[in-house]
């Protein structure tokens, strides 16, 4: 049975070291499978942030399945950020912006939502087009039937109504009835520093705020996410900062039947999503 971690939003350059120090404690007590990372490593872009968060993920305790945020491209270097904008990233982290993690019960594939620029003044909108969809589709297509199948984006496919004016990924709406098809079980994300887990769609749209910054919203400490289960019932976790340690602060339950996944009290369904 998986057993995974998920973090977001660590954003070298404002991160709290006390906090960082405690979030790979916590990692390693907990020993998972793997740690799933869905974007804003850095705060600016910046090599020497690039640097001390290749330090922080080198001392991660599983492998890791990574894919960049909008605040991975450079902020104010326009020359870096149009004609060489990932090279700190495949410098520090890898080449695969889109990578793919396999292991015991689940398959990750990572898509990159950032955009260079867009058709709004606001660069940190993000995106999904229609090859990203075919090439997730591809790589859940053979997967074992009773492997978990997980897909990592920065930006959101759903937002609590209070974040709404944060915008949701462009093409999300259209690309989410072919990811159901494709047999995505959980679409995992960031971005907006609100933790939650609800279903859309039969899937778990399961968000993760940010993990070690002091760029916090009133209400949402540090935290992170841990996600245990198979394809049939699992849980998500939530872990929260609190001033020493990471402690759990709530566990939401899910289920899954021939409709897709439902939110439950303890694993058997209940209610539908959406």
């Amino acid at each position: 049975m998986p057993c995974l971690v998920h973090i977001s939003d660590l954003h070298f350059g404002r991160e709290v070291p006390a906090v960082a120090d405690a979030m790979l404690a916590a990692i390693r007590d907990i020993a998972p499978d793997a740690v799933l990372f869905s974007g804003d490593l850095t705060q600016r872009g910046r090599r020497s942030e690039y640097r001390r968060a290749a330090d922080f993920l080198e001392r991660l305790p599983a492998p890791l399945c990574a894919v960049p945020g909008n605040h991975d491209l450079a902020a104010f270097n326009l020359v870096a950020r149009f004609l060489r904008p990932w090279a700190h990233w495949k410098q520090y982290v890898g080449d695969d912006l889109e990578p793919t993690l396999p292991g015991a019960g689940f398959m990750a594939r990572g898509i990159n939502t950032a955009r260079l620029l867009g058709d709004r003044m606001d660069w940190s909108r993000g995106g999904i087009n229609a090859a990203q969809v075919e090439q997730v589709s591809a790589t859940f297509t053979g997967v074992e039937d009773d492997a978990l199948r997980l897909l990592l984006a920065h930006h959101p496919f759903w937002l609590p109504g209070p974040h709404a004016h944060r915008h949701l990924v462009d093409g999300g709406e259209a690309a989410l009835p072919r990811l159901a098809d494709a047999g995505v079980d959980l679409i995992l994300s960031g971005h907006i520093h609100v933790a939650f887990s609800r279903v859309l769609d039969g899937m778990i749209v399961s968000h993760a705020g940010t993990g070690i910054s002091d760029r916090l919203l009133p209400g949402f400490p540090n935290s992170f996410n841990l996600i245990r289960g198979d394809r049939d019932r699992l849980g998500v976790e939530l872990l929260e900062w609190r001033g020493e340690m990471f402690q759990s602060a709530r566990t939401q339950w899910f289920a899954r039947d021939a409709d897709g996944w439902r939110e439950s009290e303890n694993g058997s369904a209940v209610e539908t999503g959406r």
